[in-house]
């Protein structure tokens, strides 16, 4: 499940009185073509400054997917229409993680962590230090991407600093392609860009852990984006990933904007 984090893992304005610009996405996972889970995603922008929130639940799919739900909310400002988050905050309950994180930052630094209960295992992990936490962003602010050439490669090509408070890992996203798409209830219809990604752990991860090790091999992750009206931001339309059990998609199905 970790790609849905790091696909959303969801609109700046040009002139000063104009109002904010609001985007609201309904997304819906599908394990091997079966809906499992629901999420939505909600950006603010001015500005000055942005928000994002977003919220999931996942219904027990066997032995793959366990019961469970969770919110996730940013608060952050904009430089030369640059993300700066501020605060972070994630709450979930699961049959498999409990807990929440909290986290404050400044400056692309990470100032302050909290996390309940404290990750286990720390023997077992690759340690973090203070230089992971530079110039680094949290998942949910890694859905809003600065695309000031819009729906060109280079706005595919590109690698994120993430760090969840727990984990510090990177992103890679690549060009792959160019293609229509529309959601299920129509109101974005038009262009989107593909983009491969890779998922590269870097520390807070237990290198022997099974699933790191096939997610950081894993070649099939995509990620498809697309515009916010006008706006020089893409989002998340659609992520998906192979697995040995099968596919697992998370495709929006309601987009709206309003401004």
């Amino acid at each position: 499940m970790r790609l849905f984090a790091l696909a959303f893992l969801s609109l700046l304005l040009i002139s000063g009185e104009a109002p904010a610009s609001d985007l609201y996405l309904k997304y819906k996972l599908y394990a091997l073509g079966l809906p499992i889970g629901s999420g939505t995603l909600s950006v603010s922008l001015n500005e000055e400054t942005y928000s994002l929130k977003s919220s999931g639940q996942t219904a027990a799919f066997g032995r793959l997917v366990s019961d469970g739900k969770g919110t996730v909310e940013v608060r952050g400002g904009l430089n030369g229409g640059t993300l700066v988050p501020e605060s972070y905050s994630l709450k979930v309950n699961s049959e498999d993680d409990t807990g929440t994180v909290s986290m404050q930052m400044k400056a692309g630094k990470v100032a302050k962590v909290a996390v309940n209960p404290p990750q286990d295992r720390m023997k077992e992990r690759i340690k973090v230090t203070a230089e992971h936490l530079q110039k680094v962003l949290d998942p949910l602010s890694a859905a809003l991407l600065p695309a000031p050439k819009g729906l060109e490669p280079d706005s595919c090509n590109r690698s994120l600093q993430l760090y969840d408070g727990k984990e510090r890992y990177n992103v890679h996203l690549s060009y792959k392609t160019k293609r229509k798409a529309k959601t299920a209830d129509g109101r974005f219809k038009g262009d989107v860009l593909v983009c491969k990604a890779r998922y590269e752990p870097i520390a807070g991860h237990r290198p022997k852990r099974k699933t790191i090790q096939e997610l950081a091999r894993n070649k099939s992750i995509e990620v498809w984006l697309a515009p916010v009206g006008e706006a020089s931001y893409l989002v998340p339309l659609r992520a998906s990933i192979k697995a040995p059990f099968g596919a697992l998609v998370v495709q929006a199905e309601k987009y709206k904007l309003s401004n």
